[in-house]
């Protein structure tokens, strides 16, 4: 629902702004324009889980530690593009976003009764009578895109009238686009139990997925500009075919260095979504340097999430399965410069 919300909300504002613009002439750019973006992102990301066990109480069988419990505080990030309005209306841009710090960790400590969920834990010492268990998760997202540019400007001239608002000049530009999006998902995620007594050694289970999302992204991007002010935002909508992998690390007892479950994996395809909306206010510092700090969201679909891969079962075929088609979403504030010439 928060989601829906939000989106509706800069929806209607962009829906607004170029109902406004619309009240003045459109024109061609008489000159080009180059401009520059950079933006640092603190961003908080939101993925539907299930509360699977991961590490269960050994004495009763109550969970310990779930998969919704693995929660990523505020990430940071970069936002750049590069780009051009061109004198026949027709221009291009080149934009790239990073994503680097999404971690997540649980912990618990036992008195020799933290194991693995079963039915693994019956097979492997080493996940057994744990003093210590750790589950933790890490994700980078990489992503770029290139457009093609159609736009639009819609100035207004000072003019003396019984309006204030007359005497200031204010111009609204609309850009519709036209590309390429890409975005890559990389992640890894572990289950660690540590043996008693102590120097009995630990036990680790690692798996790691990679998500690469390829395909056509339509847009519109609207920027209002009076004085020292302009009020920017976007909305971004890419089709994607998916590109999945899952690969699962060999299962090794700590204790007695048996190896259970050679390294397997998986591969797939699945057809996602690339989901862009931004909002931004700028106050210019001079003809060329502008400040910027706004509200940005990021949603993909049709992913492979790291610790959705762990299998606890005992068949052959454990750790040869890929689960795919799960949904993330990044959302906070944008905070950086820009540069127009």
């Amino acid at each position: 629902m928060r989601i829906v919300n939000t989106s509706r909300l800069l929806a209607i504002a962009m829906i607004a702004c170029a109902a406004w613009a619309t009240h003045a002439p459109a024109t061609s750019a008489a000159e080009s324009e180059t401009y520059a973006v950079f933006d640092t992102l603190f961003l908080q990301r939101d993925n539907a889980s299930t509360a699977t066990p991961f590490i269960v109480d050994g004495d009763t069988g109550a969970p310990v530690i779930n998969a919704d419990e693995l929660r990523v505080a505020v990430a940071p990030g970069i936002r750049t593009f590069y780009g051009k309005h061109g004198c026949e209306r027709v221009g291009w841009e080149l934009g790239y976003v990073g994503v680097y710090g999404m971690f997540a960790e649980q912990a618990a400590t036992g008195s020799g009764n933290l194991e693995i969920a079963p039915n693994l834990s019956s097979q492997i010492a080493g996940f057994t009578n744990g003093s210590l268990a750790r589950v933790s998760y890490g994700s980078v997202l990489n992503s770029g895109e290139a457009n093609l540019l159609l736009t639009s400007t819609f100035k207004h001239h000072p003019r003396r009238s019984a309006y204030a608002a007359e005497w200031i000049r204010h111009e609204a530009t609309i850009d519709w686009l036209a590309g390429f999006r890409w975005a890559g998902l990389e992640e890894n995620a572990a289950i660690l139990v540590a043996a008693t007594p102590a120097g009995g050694g630990a036990t680790q289970y690692g798996v790691r997925t990679s998500s690469n999302l390829y395909g056509a992204q339509l847009g519109v991007r609207g920027r209002m500009e009076w004085q020292r002010w302009a009020l920017e935002g976007w909305m971004k909508a890419a089709v994607a075919g998916a590109a999945l992998s899952q690969s699962q690390n060999p299962l090794i007892d700590g204790i007695s260095g048996f190896q259970y479950r050679p390294a397997r994996g998986a591969a797939g395809s699945d057809v996602g979504g690339i989901f862009d909306l931004s909002a931004t206010v700028t106050r210019r510092l001079n003809d060329t340097w502008g400040l910027r700090a706004g509200y940005s969201m990021l949603w993909l679909t049709g992913v492979a999430l790291a610790p959705d891969q762990f299998d606890f079962s005992t068949g052959a075929d454990a750790g040869t399965s890929l689960v795919a088609d799960k949904t993330i979403w990044l959302q906070g504030a944008s905070l950086g410069l820009e540069a127009r010439w």
